[in-house]
């Protein structure tokens, strides 16, 4: 199973428990995996690119989505989006990597990419809990151009 999978599974898990026992707009709190301090870099090359490949589906359906779906399509979002900078440690290029190296040139940039997408996730997510649509489809048209932004300065092929 792929790590995005297994964080999502477990954010999911986290939030139905905080759900149930909290007012509707506690929001989970999201930390990087513990697990990708360990990743080798064809580890994190294959995780970050799982991860993203999950995430252009999510957001190519998002928009549709409504409760509890809404809600977990937001949680594995935000969750991949606070894995990425991990996932781009200095040198992590691999023949299969489409990470350019201007990532570490301009890492405080490249990161702040992430920071923009984890509030459009978070605020995504407080849409998706309210069961705000038209919040919600803004928060999904906004990370769908913060990855398109991204992907236009960092990534190759």
């Amino acid at each position: 199973m792929p790590l995005s999978k297994i964080t999502a599974i477990a954010a999911v898990i986290a939030l139905t428990a905080i759900s149930a026992s909290a007012p509707a707009q506690t929001l989970p709190t999201v930390v990087v995996d513990p697990a990708i301090a360990t990743m080798t870099n064809d580890e994190l090359v294959k995780a970050r690119q799982d991860a993203m490949k999950e995430d252009g589906g999510i957001l190519r359906t998002a928009a549709a989505l409504t409760g509890d779906d809404a809600v977990a399509a937001a949680t594995t979002l935000l969750q991949n989006f606070t894995n990425f900078p991990a996932l781009f440690r200095e040198g992590s290029i691999t023949p299969d990597s489409h990470a350019l190296p201007i990532i570490w040139q301009q890492w405080d940039e490249f990161e702040g990419i992430f920071k923009d997408a984890q509030l459009g996730a978070t605020k995504m997510l407080e849409a998706a809990l309210a069961e705000d649509d038209l919040a919600y489809g803004d928060a999904v048209r906004g990370l769908t151009q913060i990855c398109g932004e991204c992907h236009q300065t960092y990534r190759g092929r």
